[in-house]
């Protein structure tokens, strides 16, 4: 299976800026999880059946601060709407997106102490033009993550290592 690379997905979704119509609260910010090795589960629903794949993964802790600044500039540039705020214990970001001829509108929920745990949801609708007709896809990611331990063993900042030993690059 190979679908990679939900931040959390972020960063997401994670897997996650500030112009034009998009506007960020002062006092949420997208969570950064703690340095190491985490373990990640994450299942994807289209409409045709949930596919899921579990991970570990090396997160470095520049890569993660990087990976979030990032994201608030990615987000900036698409985004009319890209807002962080708190609900509860939840981070939460609505977002309404262009890329290129795709409209992306999504609501990601996220909790955990991103130290030791966490939890993300993203529901997410793409639609776009193909042979003439407008084509929605709605989307479900959940992701929970486990942290194992500071030593990421064999693997390197941004790199992740499936069931079967193959390593990819996520970030």
């Amino acid at each position: 299976m190979r679908f990679v690379g939900v931040r959390v997905m972020v960063a997401g979704m994670a897997s996650l800026g500030v112009l034009g119509g998009a506007a960020l609260a002062d006092e949420a910010r997208l969570p950064e999880r703690k340095a190491g090795l985490w373990e990640l589960h994450t299942v994807m629903d289209e409409g045709l059946g949930p596919k899921d794949q579990t991970l570990t993964m090396c997160v470095d802790a520049e890569m993660e601060r990087n990976a979030v600044a990032a994201s608030g500039v990615e987000h900036t540039e698409k985004c009319t709407k890209y807002e962080i705020k708190r609900e509860g214990d939840k981070t939460v970001v609505d977002m309404s997106c262009q890329y290129a001829s795709r409209h992306v509108k999504s609501r990601t929920e996220m909790t955990g102490d991103f130290k030791s745990a966490l939890q993300v949801k993203i529901e997410s609708t793409t639609s776009g033009e193909h042979n003439g007709q407008t084509v929605a896809v709605k989307r479900t990611i959940t992701q929970t993550g486990k942290y194992l331990g500071e030593s990421c063993g064999d693997l390197i900042g941004g790199e992740a290592k499936g069931p079967d030993g193959t390593k990819v690059m996520v970030q």
